[in-house]
């Protein structure tokens, strides 16, 4: 379904895509993509691989300390700490 959004006193095309839920029929998800000449299936496509990274980002800042486990100012001491949280994430994944 294709309709309008407003931003900032301009229009924009937007494309609305309705997602059912599997286990409660009468509860739905609406997607939104200013990508009208994308297809319903693309949208929800990017959607899923959308909602993974958020669910990394999650996982690295809850559980593995990032943004928490260092207080240092400086950027090779930051990179070195997001450099190791991400390593603590790849192998949790592999187990």
């Amino acid at each position: 379904m294709e309709a309008e959004a407003v931003k900032e006193k301009e229009a924009i095309p937007v494309k609305l895509v309705f997602v059912r839920n599997r286990n409660n029929r009468q509860d739905y998800l609406i997607l939104v993509s200013t990508d009208i000449n994308l297809s319903e299936e693309e949208i929800i496509q990017t959607y899923g691989k959308r909602w993974n990274i958020e669910v990394f980002f999650k996982m690295c800042k809850s559980y593995l300390k990032l943004g928490k486990g260092s207080r240092t100012m400086s950027y090779d001491a930051m990179t070195a700490h997001v450099s190791v949280v991400l390593v603590r994430y790849m192998l949790l994944s592999l187990e």
